[in-house]
């Protein structure tokens, strides 16, 4: 039995690349010369390619702009079809039996892939998912104001610093400021957004729970790069948290908030 396990941990690590040179030459003498090891092989690879292109698919459909991949989705996972359809005359591909059976035959054989998840346990990458969703905040209309204040000229010269990737430099401006109800929104914000460029998240996160304690002009943004912040921080949980009250809003967070938040419920 561990001779077997063993061999199964190996079989696991060449189909996710993860063997030196001289093993992925000893595992594929192996699977050349051992008829059941051989078969075991295309098995998992087989489940491999489908659950891939099972999230590819779940990505697609989340994407309103695609229209078409949402009806193949629909199709790969039996959506049900409404009823006002269901008598429309549709042209079936006369491989499509054919293809629905191998996927059906697929699925039942991640049980067989169970074995090789056990041992290597499938993990979503938290640092993958935040250098995926995360992108500085691009523009601000701040610096159209008036600017005959000098504390609103700080600002939007702080703001702009950080727009152009100087961050230490953003905050230094930001901590010349005095405490200023009408100023403080941007200031909080923008320096919680340099914190998160200078890699400094647990700055970032205190400065963005200061802004959340009440209704700002910036309220969805914070929502999200807060999110973001715990995200890369490891805290899931406040994560998802904040990503829930984001998607209550309408507006261009609302799907990434549901996307990623999809994700996280996945890895808790």
């Amino acid at each position: 039995m561990e001779n077997k396990t063993h061999r199964n941990r190996k079989l696991a690590d060449y189909i996710y690349n993860d063997l030196d040179r001289d093993s992925v030459a000893e595992i594929e003498r192996e699977i050349s010369s051992d008829p059941e090891l051989s078969e075991s092989y295309l098995l998992n690879l087989q489940v491999k390619e489908y659950l891939q292109a099972k999230l590819q698919l779940e990505e697609m459909r989340s994407d309103p702009m695609l229209e078409d991949a949402e009806k193949l989705a629909d199709m790969a996972f039996d959506t049900e079809i409404p009823e006002q359809s269901k008598h429309a005359s549709v042209p079936v591909n006369r491989n499509w039996r054919r293809i629905r059976q191998l996927t059906f035959a697929i699925t039942l054989a991640a049980s067989v892939a169970l074995l090789i998840s056990l041992l290597r346990p499938f993990n979503v990458d938290q640092d993958r998912l935040y250098d995926r969703y995360y992108a500085p905040l691009e523009a601000s209309d701040f610096s159209q104001r008036g600017s005959s204040n000098e504390q609103f000229s700080a600002v939007a010269r702080g703001i702009n610093l950080y727009l152009d990737g100087e961050y230490a430099q953003s905050i230094l401006e930001f901590n010349t400021i005095s405490s200023d109800p009408a100023i403080r929104a941007e200031v909080e914000f923008f320096s919680a957004l340099s914190y998160m460029g200078l890699k400094q998240y647990q700055d970032a996160q205190s400065l963005f729970e200061s802004l959340l304690l009440e209704e700002n002009r910036y309220q969805l943004e914070t929502l999200w790069y807060a999110s973001l912040a715990y995200l890369k921080t490891g805290e899931s949980a406040r994560a998802l948290s904040l990503l829930q009250q984001l998607e209550q809003y309408d507006g261009f967070y609302q799907k990434g908030a549901q996307r990623l938040g999809r994700k996280l419920v996945r890895i808790q």
